[in-house]
């Protein structure tokens, strides 16, 4: 049986890596988490953009000093009404919130949409 990754990276030139986020569960949880996070996005600080209630994309918050714009991270956030700015770096896709904020890890059949959304871009 295949295993459905719980993040995607989304990089400036369109590769999509598969990302495996640590659950947050508890504090040490939440920073190993921040961790890999930073390390992803290549950055210190970074912020979320909801792009929908199933998905959201992680960004460098300083990336329009540091990082190139992404433009398939700029068209995919268009695509759900982000149309104010570019973004830059890479982003990382994920679920989106439970009830309590958690992020999710994206479910297969979140997996394939996104897929088919970003082959349409």
């Amino acid at each position: 049986m295949s295993r459905t990754p719980s993040a995607f990276l989304l990089t400036g030139d369109g590769q999509l890596v598969e990302i495996d986020l640590p659950t947050a569960h508890t504090e040490e949880d939440r920073e190993a988490r921040a961790a890999v996070l930073r390390a992803t996005l290549r950055c210190d600080r970074f912020d979320v953009v909801a792009l929908t209630h199933r998905w959201d994309m992680w960004i460098d918050d300083e990336g329009q000093f540091n990082h190139p714009v992404n433009p398939f991270a700029t068209v995919l956030a268009r695509r759900f009404g982000f149309v104010y700015q570019d973004y830059h770096g890479p982003v990382l896709l994920t679920g989106g919130p439970d009830a309590e904020g958690n992020t999710m890890p994206l479910l297969r059949d979140q997996v394939t949409a996104l897929l088919h959304t970003l082959a349409d871009l």
